[in-house]
C-alpha cells in the first residue's frame, strides 16, 4: 500500500474512531454520570491490541522468518510450516497496525483531554 493511501486510510479511521468514542462517551455522561467505562474499554481494547501485535509479530523484529531460524531437530516440512505460519501471523499483526494507530490516538487524545481539557480550550477560543 502506497504511504500517502496508508495515510489516508489511517486518518479516516481515526476520523471514525474518535467520532464513535464521542457519541459513546455522550451517551455514557447520559445514562452513566459517574462511571468511566467508556474509557476503560478503550484502554483496554488499545492493550489488547498492543499485545496481540507484539505476540503475532514475535516482538518487534521486522525481518520475514526462514525455515532455517528453527530448531534443526525439526524436519525440513515442519521448519517450513513454522515459517510460513509465522509469516502469517506478522502479516496479520501489519493488518492490525492499521486499527491499533488510531486507536492508540484516539486513546492519546483522551487522556489529553482528561488531564488538559484540550477540547474545552480550543471550544474557549471560538467562543469568546
Amino acid at each position: 500500500m502506497k504511504a500517502w493511501k496508508r495515510a489516508l486510510l489511517l486518518f479516516g479511521l481515526f476520523a471514525l474512531f474518535e467520532t464513535l468514542y464521542q457519541l459513546a462517551l455522550r451517551a455514557e455522561r447520559r445514562f452513566f454520570p459517574q462511571t468511566p467505562v467508556c474509557a476503560l474499554i478503550l484502554g483496554a481494547v488499545v492493550s489488547g491490541l498492543l499485545l496481540a501485535i507484539v505476540i503475532l509479530n514475535r516482538g518487534f523484529d521486522p525481518s520475514d522468518v526462514t525455515a532455517d531460524s528453527f530448531f534443526p531437530s525439526l524436519s525440513r516440512d515442519e521448519r517450513e510450516k513454522l515459517a510460513e505460519k509465522a509469516n502469517k501471523n506478522k502479516k496479520t499483526a501489519r493488518s492490525l497496525m492499521n486499527v491499533f494507530i488510531p486507536l492508540a490516538f484516539v486513546f492519546s487524545l483522551d487522556l489529553l483531554d482528561l488531564y488538559f481539557d484540550i477540547f474545552d480550550r480550543i471550544k474557549g477560543l471560538f467562543t469568546r
